[in-house]
């Protein structure tokens, strides 16, 4: 960026350079008044022309970097968009899956409810612990499947 602008000083420079040239040499340069004038004006002329061409030319080199910058910014915030909507989609996939898994589990830890003596009682806490055991370990199934799809 600082390159391009140190180059557009060295042109106005560079003009300004050869407007202050051009006249010097004319001034000292042996001919009439009228002709000097006339020399003046149209080598003045002729520099004002180039300098307004090299203006157009930097307006017009700037105008496509803008649009080319512009139409990038556009490609950017597009592509993080798409990738907004693919992880929300994701996360939202996740959230039900477990939802899901949390509304099994509460299922498998109710069962039927019956009065039951202490020996029964027993026997459904060690059913409990069984239960547990299972819905961790579908837990961990659920998991790792997800984790290969997102792999995928």
């Amino acid at each position: 960026m600082s390159e391009e602008r140190s180059n557009g000083g060295f042109f106005k420079g560079f003009v300004a350079g050869g407007i202050v040239g051009a006249i010097l040499a004319l001034l000292y340069a042996p001919k009439k008044g009228e002709e000097l004038r006339k020399d003046i004006k149209e080598k003045s002329e002729e520099f004002r022309g180039d300098a307004e061409k090299l203006y157009e030319e930097a307006k017009h080199f700037s105008e496509e970097k803008l649009a080319d910058a512009l139409k990038k910014a556009e490609q950017l915030r597009a592509e993080a968009e798409k990738k907004y909507e693919e992880a929300k989609q994701k996360y939202e996939q996740v959230l039900e899956d477990a939802k899901k898994i949390t509304e099994d589990l509460k299922k498998k830890m109710k069962g039927p409810e019956s009065s039951a003596s202490e020996g029964e009682e027993k026997k459904k806490s060690g059913k409990k612990k069984g239960k547990i055991s299972e819905a961790i370990e579908a837990g961990k199934k659920a998991f790792e499947q997800e984790m290969n799809k997102s792999k995928s």
